[in-house]
């Protein structure tokens, strides 16, 4: 293969002496000036710059390649040597052998729908801001990101950062395992005043409840003693009528002190959610300005089922008194009824103490609000409510079982004292754990409700970020 001279003639003609340029050959351009020592600029109609040849779509037929179209015969050296023939990766690898009537067959890769291939770059490097209309080329960055394969996130989902986490849960709408393991979480974080604090109140309810209910027992050992003989007392009228008084009066008491208690978890969990640890003294100082808001809710409520259960019970007293069969039909129905009304009303009203001792709104403004907060997710707050309970249930009953068993066979043995004190310690110790594990739940329900419908968790978070640095 001959080498194009500088003069610009031809292979195998000889240059004019005189050096003038013919003026039938026109002038070359700047940009068609060889570069000194580098190959020139690129020959017409082949990849890189300046303007290029049009070049067949896909599923159309090259230039001189017609179905009976003669074979083109190569009149120049460049021609032979393959100069103008498509470059790697250009259209026509693969396509029809000069001379065979076939039809083109699409380029090896994926076909380029509706876009020329003229222009791209060769050996499968893509010419610099030219896209691709579909798959990319082997050795082309997929567009949306660097490396292979969907966008970061499952499935191709758009990633998202987490939640941030400043304190004992992440700032977002909770799911069930994160409000008990948050439970839990308050508790290692603020042990003074989340166990400390609750088991002080619940123990001073608890003696308090069973001295009141021991200055009660004379009346319950003259009802004992009213008994049968063969009622199986034996002779312990007095011990069993103390044991009974006790932990009534200790029900009593610690009913009306759950709910500060509540109100002193609320607090607390409130500030180790933004990863703040109140001291005994703030939680005190809020909950005390808020205490008989705490206390006048647990009183009304427990008045207002005492007066439906007295008119159910007076109901279905009547039905017998007409007729057995109507006492019964009445009993049938009275049971689940109330139960059902128990589970909804219990439900609705849960989040009542934590919002009384987080929110300084009038009494029954508070306690509206509440109400309309559960509205629309009953269910959820039902379900995980219930859940708690029943996981308590059995930790209360595995907490009070050995002192009942022992406290029971030393009021057998004629120690009522001893029998009694083992016994109402055993519930101590199952209402502090029972109290402490449902206030806490209860308490991120209440931030949990208000960060899907309100976006606390917003306010929560500026709140955090204010928090001097540790």
């Amino acid at each position: 293969m001959s080498t194009p001279d500088a003069s610009g003639a031809p292979d195998g003609a000889t240059p004019d002496p005189s050096g003038e340029p013919d003026p039938a050959v026109p002038a070359p351009t700047p940009e068609q000036q060889p570069a000194p020592g580098g190959w020139g600029a690129p020959s017409y109609g082949q990849p890189g710059y300046g303007e290029p040849a049009p070049q067949p779509r896909y599923g159309q037929y090259a230039p001189g390649h017609e179905p009976g179209t003669p074979p083109a015969v190569p009149t120049s050296d460049a021609a032979a040597s393959g100069w103008g023939q498509p470059a790697y990766g250009q259209p026509g690898y693969g396509g029809p052998v000069p001379g065979q009537d076939v039809p083109a067959q699409p380029q090896y890769g994926q076909p380029q729908y509706g876009q020329p291939q003229y222009g791209q770059g060769q050996y499968g490097q893509p010419q610099y801001g030219q896209g691709q209309y579909g798959q990319p080329q082997y050795g082309q960055q997929p567009p949306g990101g660097p490396g292979y394969g969907p966008p970061p996130g499952f499935a191709g989902a758009q990633y998202a950062p987490p939640a941030a986490k400043p304190g004992i849960v992440p700032l977002r709408p909770l799911t069930l395992g994160e409000i008990f393991d948050g439970a839990f979480g308050a508790i290692r974080h603020n042990p003074r005043v989340m166990l400390g604090t609750t088991s002080l109140v619940v123990v001073v309810a608890t003696v308090l409840g069973a001295l009141i209910g021991y200055a009660f027992s004379g009346y319950v050992a003259d009802l004992l003693f009213s008994f049968p003989d063969d009622a199986g007392l034996g002779g312990l009228e007095n011990d069993f009528a103390a044991m009974y008084s006790n932990l009534y009066g200790a029900a009593l008491a610690t009913s009306l002190a759950t709910p500060i208690v509540s109100g002193l978890l609320t607090v607390s969990i409130g500030q180790s959610v933004i990863g703040r640890k109140a001291t005994v003294a703030e939680v005190w100082r809020q909950v005390g300005r808020r205490a008989w808001f705490l206390i006048g809710f647990s009183l009304l409520l427990g008045l207002a089922w005492a007066v439906l259960l007295t008119l159910v019970v007076l109901v279905v007293a009547a039905g017998f008194a007409v007729a057995t069969e109507l006492g019964v039909v009445l009993v049938i129905v009275a049971i689940p009824g109330v139960v059902v009304l128990a589970a909804w009303v219990w439900t609705r009203t849960a989040l009542v103490p934590p919002a009384l001792a987080l929110e300084g709104q009038p009494f029954w403004a508070t306690v509206r609000r509440a109400w309309l907060l559960t509205r629309g997710g009953f269910w959820r707050l039902f379900g995980i409510l219930i859940l708690a309970y029943i996981a308590m249930s059995f930790v209360s009953q595995i907490l009070v079982t050995p002192f009942s068993l022992v406290g029971g066979i030393l009021l057998g043995v004629g120690q009522g004292f001893f029998g009694n004190a083992l016994m109402t310690l055993g519930f101590a110790l199952a209402t502090i754990a029972t109290a402490l594990f449902l206030g806490s739940v209860v308490a991120l329900l209440y931030i949990d409700v208000r960060m899907r419908r309100e976006g606390l968790d917003v306010e929560l978070a500026a709140a955090a970020n204010e928090q001097p640095a540790a």
